[in-house]
């Protein structure tokens, strides 16, 4: 268990590292300006988009290397869904390398969520054994009157595994739920300074931050949306130009009320998470 949660750990610092700055982590203290407001008497709308990210680091060696991925995002009163959503042809292309994935998913392109494997990752899939894999589960948030939980759903494999909160950074979850409803809460844009000039779409604006930490000298750059209440754009940018990090949302249609993801798992196997430790 232990290499297991050592292991997890070290894919989660690298998903920190590459992730697309959700606004939390790298604020630094900046004049406190009055947060937008949100429609209806502050309840956020619901919200149905797919999110670009996009990270480019150039290397000491002078090697750039680039990143780019999407992930569904379905939010709802007390309930928060994100999935990656796979190239074309992804499937196809992983059933018929299933035989030699475990040996592969350390090479994955897309930043890890973090992940948390079991020590014997590399069993013989074929002798009945097989890990969760948690950077390609959907990860479903729920609020339930203040009590946050997490449960992570493999639909290829029909099964929720619920995540307990000791578990959560393990998992790649940072036990935020305004961070997941949000993406960037407005209590983040009371650190950033509002710019005058108003984003290209009403009720937009563009919310800027120098960085002067001395592993993160850049400035940081969010559009947010007060009808949405959320950013259209969250983007970074080292100060020397070696490193850039970028998320768009761009809406999607909204599915139907008995369309919505998480009340489609009835039927799923309900596991726990120590079910997958070794």
């Amino acid at each position: 268990m232990a290499a297991m949660r050592t292991f997890a750990m070290k894919l989660d610092a690298v998903r920190r590292a590459c992730a697309a700055l959700g606004g939390a982590a790298v604020l630094a203290a900046a004049p406190a300006l009055a947060a937008p407001p949100a429609p209806d008497g502050g309840r956020a709308p619901d919200l149905d988009a797919v999110l670009l990210h996009e990270s480019m680091t150039v290397s000491a060696d002078g090697v750039t290397r680039t990143v780019t991925y999407r992930e569904r995002m379905v939010r709802r009163d007390g309930h928060v869904w994100i999935e990656r959503v796979p190239p074309s042809g992804a499937k196809r292309a992983h059933a018929g390398g299933a035989h030699a994935h475990e040996g592969l998913d350390a090479a994955r392109t897309p930043p890890s969520r973090g992940g948390a494997r079991p020590a014997a990752a590399a069993a013989d899939a074929h002798a009945g054994h097989r890990h969760f894999d948690f950077d390609s589960a959907a990860r479903h948030v729920t609020n339930d009157g203040g009590r946050i939980g997490v449960e992570y759903v493999d639909a290829a494999q029909r099964t929720v595994v619920a995540v307990p909160p000791a578990e959560y950074e393990t998992t790649g979850f940072d036990g935020s739920w305004d961070n997941a409803f949000y993406i960037t809460p407005p209590s983040q844009l009371k650190r950033l300074a509002a710019q005058s000039k108003p984003g290209p779409a009403p009720g937009t604006r563009w919310y800027e931050q120098t960085v002067g930490a001395p592993r993160a000298q850049g400035t940081n750059r969010v559009l947010w949306s007060d009808a949405l209440q959320a950013p259209l754009v969250v983007e970074y940018r080292s100060a020397d130009g070696h490193a850039s990090r970028k998320l768009t949302l761009t809406l999607t249609p909204a599915p139907r009320a008995n369309a919505l993801p998480w009340r489609q798992l009835q039927s799923y196997t309900r596991k726990a998470y120590v079910d997958y430790l070794d």
